[in-house]
């Protein structure tokens, strides 16, 4: 929450107050089962061979930009698919989508060194894509250090807005 602006939290917090100021144990329960509803429907659609790609609609309240990413991959997995798969829903898959998948979407000599460098494998588990070491992006590498200088940036200017 400290790298959403003030303004935007105190709208989101508004309507999350009102939205649940008459809500019952049932309607709860309702919505864990339209989770669990919602995985199974993505699990389905990967075992009858839909492509599949990560993505969250940002202006959504609490969907992080960023941050909800890793959601994506961690509900994927939940869904069944492999870490393999969801990692592919957020790389390979939406580069093919776009029709860009000779400059990206693959490690591969020639495309776009865009990269996510980490500290633990994330086929082992998936929140690994958490652990974020350094990322490549545009040939520039950005180091740890960068990247929290880059999310303290990010926190003030939430602060001040």
């Amino acid at each position: 929450m400290k790298y959403i602006p003030t303004d935007l939290r105190h709208n989101w917090e508004l309507g999350r107050r009102e939205g649940l100021s008459d809500q019952t144990e049932a309607d709860f329960l309702i919505r864990r089962k339209l989770i669990q509803s919602s995985l199974a429907a993505v699990k389905e659609m990967r075992q009858l061979g839909v492509k599949l790609m990560t993505g969250t609609d940002s202006t959504a309240p609490n969907v992080f930009p960023g941050f909800g990413l890793h959601e994506d991959l961690f509900y994927m997995v939940q869904a069944r698919l492999t870490p393999t798969q969801a990692l592919q829903a957020a790389t390979s898959n939406p580069a093919e989508f776009l029709g860009r998948s000779a400059e990206q979407g693959t490690i591969t000599p020639g495309k776009r060194a865009d990269l996510v460098l980490l500290d633990a494998n994330p086929l082992d588990d998936i929140r690994s894509t958490e652990k974020i070491h350094a990322v490549i992006l545009n040939g520039k590498v950005l180091d740890r250090g960068e990247l929290d200088a880059l999310l303290l940036k990010a926190e003030h200017f939430a602060a001040a807005h």
